[in-house]
This record gives structure tokens, sequence and C-alpha cells, in this order.
């Protein structure tokens, strides 16, 4: 096993748990959906961000092969800021898709009262995010789709702590949430190239 598969074991962990926290409330929702438990109201907005945020979990799995590239010998700094920027986008998660939705009768309502812990997170992650691409080097941090999406990004965290119109939310989480995919498959098919 080398450095860089080893570092990699407990952030993995970490994405893992992110991915497993939303994959099973979603599920929970399901059942409530069905008739199982409280009534749940689900909107696309809403499903269309936790769409975004699951997307970048594994997106930052992938796209942290890169390391194994840059930096074959781990040391503690840059695995102590990968652990950072993964335990970050889990709460991120967290915050977005409470346990099992148990909180949840309303997911808009819900995310209005959650809006600013939202959008501040998103910030925040973005701020980690750039650092974690320019520390793969310029070339890389440089890239115009790269950044542009950052750009999108700050901007929509910035709009969606001023404003409550659906609408703008809406359009926000779906051009995002697209881009993103477009981002992924456009600029890294190889998995570490």
């Amino acid at each position: 096993m080398s450095h860089f598969e080893y570092a990699m074991v407990l952030i993995s962990i970490i994405v893992g748990l992110g991915i497993t926290h939303i994959l099973s409330s979603l599920g929970s929702a399901v059942h409530r959906l069905r008739g199982h438990g409280p009534a749940i109201n689900l909107e696309m907005t809403y499903l269309t961000w936790v769409g975004f945020i699951f997307v970048w979990l594994v997106s930052f799995w992938w796209f942290e092969f890169k390391w194994n590239e840059l930096a074959p010998k781990f040391d503690m700094g840059l695995f102590l800021f990968l652990v950072l920027y993964s335990v970050s986008l889990f709460s991120l998660a967290v915050i977005l898709v409470p346990h099992r939705l148990a909180v949840v009768d309303d997911s808009w309502e819900y995310f209005l009262s959650i809006r600013s812990w939202f959008y501040g997170g998103l910030l925040t992650l973005n701020v980690i995010d750039l650092a974690d691409t320019f520390m793969k080097g310029a070339d890389w941090g440089y890239r115009p789709s790269y950044l542009a999406l950052w750009t999108a990004i700050t901007a929509a965290g910035i709009i969606g702590l001023t404003t409550r119109r659906r609408i703008v939310h809406a359009g926000m989480a779906i051009t995002l949430f697209l881009w993103q995919i477009l981002y992924n498959f456009s600029d890294l098919k190889i998995l570490g190239a």
C-alpha cells in the first residue's frame, strides 16, 4: 500500500459516510412518501441541492487522486488539510440533509430555515476547494473551466444568503448541479489524470 493509498483510507471513509448519510436519509423520505410515518413534502430545489452535494462528495473523492501523482509521500499537513476538506463536505451534507430527514415535513421550509448555514458552508467549502486546487499546481488552478465554476458557486453562495425567492434558489441549484456534472466529465475523465 502506497503512502497515498494509506492516507486516503480515512478520507474515503469520511466521504463514504457523507454519501451513506444522504442515501439513507433519502431512503427514509421514500418510506414517508409511501405513507409509512409522517407526511413529507420534497420539492425540486431542495432535492437538486442534495444532488449537487452528493455529486461534490463523489467528485471530491475522484479529483483527490491527482495527489497520487503530485505527492507520492504524504506529509501530515497535506493529510490534515484533506481531512478538513472531507469533514467540511460531510458537515455540509449533514446540515442540508438532517439524519433520516426526521425534522423535515416540508423541504422548502426546512431549506429556508438552514439557508444561512448551507450557503455559508458552501462558501467555506468553495474556499477550501480553491486552496486544494491551487495546491495541485497553478496550471491545475488556472483552468478557465475551474475558475468559471468556482466563481459561479461563490456568486450562488452570496446570492443565496441574500434572497428567499424560490425561483432564484431553484435556478442556482439546477444550473450548478448540471454545470458540476458537465465539468466533472469534461475536466477529469481518467482517475488521477
